[in-house]
C-alpha cells in the first residue's frame, strides 16, 4: 500500500511540475511520445503540430527580448492563432509591432514547414 501511495504521489507531482524548467528537458520527449502514440488521430495531429511549432517559436524567442517571446507565445496558442499569424504576417506582410526583421522571418520559416496547417483547424 505504501508503494502504491508513493507511486501516486510521484505521478501527481510529475503532472503538476511537468513544465518546470528543470523537468522540461525530460518531460517533453515523454509528452511528445504520448501525444503521437496514445491520442486520437485528429487530436493527435493537432496537438503534435501545435506543440512542435510552440517549441520552435520558444527556441526563436530565446534569442530576443520578452516582448518578442510573448508575441511568439501568443501566436502559437492554438491552430487558429497560428493560421491567423501566418495569414496576416507571413502571407500578407502586415507589420507586427513586436516581431519584425529576422525574428519574423524565422517564425515564418517555421510555419512554411507546415503547408497543410489548415487541415487541423478547429471549426
Amino acid at each position: 500500500m505504501r508503494n502504491f501511495l508513493l507511486l501516486c504521489l510521484l505521478i501527481v507531482s510529475t503532472l503538476t511540475f511537468y513544465d518546470h524548467p528543470r523537468i522540461l528537458p525530460y518531460s517533453e520527449p515523454v509528452l511528445d511520445w504520448l501525444a503521437e502514440h496514445i491520442s486520437l488521430p485528429g487530436v493527435q495531429s493537432d496537438s503534435v503540430i501545435t506543440r512542435k511549432i510552440q517549441n520552435a517559436f520558444y527556441a526563436i524567442g530565446q534569442d530576443y527580448g520578452t516582448g518578442q517571446q510573448e508575441a511568439l507565445a501568443k501566436a502559437a496558442l492554438d491552430i487558429n492563432s497560428l493560421l491567423q499569424f501566418r495569414r496576416d504576417y507571413c502571407q500578407n506582410g502586415d507589420f507586427h509591432p513586436a516581431l519584425f526583421g529576422d525574428a519574423m522571418q524565422r517564425a515564418c520559416d517555421v510555419l512554411k514547414q507546415y503547408p497543410k496547417l489548415e487541415e487541423f483547424k478547429n471549426e
